[in-house]
């Protein structure tokens, strides 16, 4: 039931498993909903995951920190 669940967060974790058996969290690129942890001037939003996103000036300036952004992220 809680894997059911896990599935409508905004980003759930992506988990792989690797060879000898440890996993590791890995971030995810593309078109994602993902929480701005910080802005850099004058254009990248930085996500949790590392992966940045480049906007235009005016949705730059209008998002603020820690809201949800749909976006290209690499």
């Amino acid at each position: 039931m809680a894997l059911l669940l896990s599935g409508c967060s905004a980003r759930p974790p992506i988990i792989e498993a690797t060879p000898n058996g440890a996993v590791v969290r890995t971030a995810r690129t593309g078109l994602y909903t993902k929480s701005v942890l910080t802005k850099k001037e004058p254009d990248t939003f930085l996500a949790d995951d590392g992966t940045i996103c480049r906007v235009p000036a005016d949705r730059f300036r209008d998002t603020a920190v820690h809201t949800l952004v749909y976006c290209n992220w690499q």
